[in-house]
């Protein structure tokens, strides 16, 4: 259950709900894939090695859910990396993937120990119409954020 309210047409609320959330070692290998609602052994050891309880998983591509280039969606990464650099978190390379193939995946990142409403304000700022948010009960759930 989505942890806030959302405007967003029920095809496209389905379509974040089936999302894989993947994440990838610093090489580019594929360590894990979240699910939306799946309680996740994988993410509470994670929890543990990065001394952490909470974590989200935030895109800057695709603002309000307007298909960019493959050049403008990489600049927008850099950007978001570049700052959460500079705020100093910390955070692993992920891509969100349609099993449907009907969207391109997005380069995404996991961010570790960001709180919800941190999480939301991120999100908004890089015009997202939602993201998943990870908290202590390590059950992924998607945050709507129009």
């Amino acid at each position: 259950m989505p942890l806030t309210p959302t405007s967003l047409p029920a095809e496209l609320q389905q379509a974040y709900e089936n999302a894989l959330y993947r994440v990838f070692d610093p090489a580019g290998a594929l360590v894990h894939t979240l699910r939306v609602g799946q309680r996740d052994a994988w993410l509470q050891q994670a929890y543990l090695a990065h001394q952490s309880t909470s974590a989200c998983y935030l895109t800057a591509c695709n603002p309000l859910g307007q298909r960019l280039s493959d050049a403008e969606n990489t600049q927008r990464m850099q950007q978001l990396r570049t700052a959460l650099q500079r705020q100093g978190w910390r955070f692993e390379s992920g891509q969100g993937q349609d099993p449907a193939a009907l969207w391109p995946g997005e380069d995404s990142l996991l961010i570790w120990d960001m709180d919800q409403a941190t999480a939301m304000a991120w999100g908004r700022q890089w015009q997202q119409n939602a993201l998943l948010f990870c908290g202590a009960d390590v059950v992924p759930r998607l945050l709507w954020l129009r």
